[in-house]
């Protein structure tokens, strides 16, 4: 299991386009690419779909992918699945196009910052709760990591996909006392994983 430390939304996607660099080759589709911060990482053919940003293809893959089974060799999805109201659908969308690899992200919105937001009365970010104008996007699921390593490995299999490698990534905070709570985080191991990891991520292979 790999340990990665980000910071910042650019950070983090380029970090993990490095560290699950040997997946991105052939086709590789990006599916919520927005600014396609992924493309110079790819080895191959590129395509971004997304509903805003920069996409190659404006598609919403709530309503399905808009291409033939297998018609990619990985599949991406980061940052992508937790704004989705028919998660499911999407996920086996994914595995529908991919022919080799599926590479997906996921927050742990049970992080310790996270509840400890919560607990004290604020946001615990700007994705949930309800604003008086509809909002342009947010999340809808609040998840954790336990739930998010289910989902994949479940759901996975469920499409003839077994996970092959994963990463748990770790929000590099810049105040002393939040660096001292994390670098405890990591300390405690296994013990501590729930509480302290702020992303998931996994690579899906297709099984023969």
């Amino acid at each position: 299991m790999k340990k990665v430390f980000f910071r910042g939304r650019q950070d983090k996607l380029e970090l993990m386009a490095r560290v699950f660099q040997s997946y991105l080759l052939g086709d590789v589709l990006d599916v919520g690419c927005d600014q396609k911060i992924i493309k110079p990482f790819v080895r191959g053919r590129y395509v971004g779909i997304d509903i805003g940003g920069a996409p190659d293809v404006y598609a919403n893959v709530e309503y399905g992918l808009p291409f033939r089974d297998k018609n990619f060799d990985t599949v991406i999805a980061f940052d992508s699945l937790e704004h989705l109201d028919h998660i499911h659908f999407a996920f086996d969308e994914l595995c529908r196009v991919a022919s080799r690899y599926v590479i997906i992200g996921l927050p742990n919105m049970y992080e310790w910052r996270f509840r400890l937001r919560f607990l004290i009365g604020k946001p615990i970010s700007g994705k949930y709760g309800l604003p008086a104008d509809a909002p342009l996007d947010r999340h809808r699921w609040l998840l954790s990591l336990r739930d998010a390593i289910e989902l994949v490995h479940q759901r996975g299999r469920q499409n003839g996909f077994l996970v092959v490698d994963e990463a748990f990534g770790y929000y590099e905070y810049r105040k002393l006392i939040a660096r001292l709570i994390n670098t405890l985080g990591c300390l405690l191991g296994s013990r501590g994983i729930s509480l302290f990891v702020y992303h998931y991520w996994a690579v899906l292979e297709k099984r023969l």
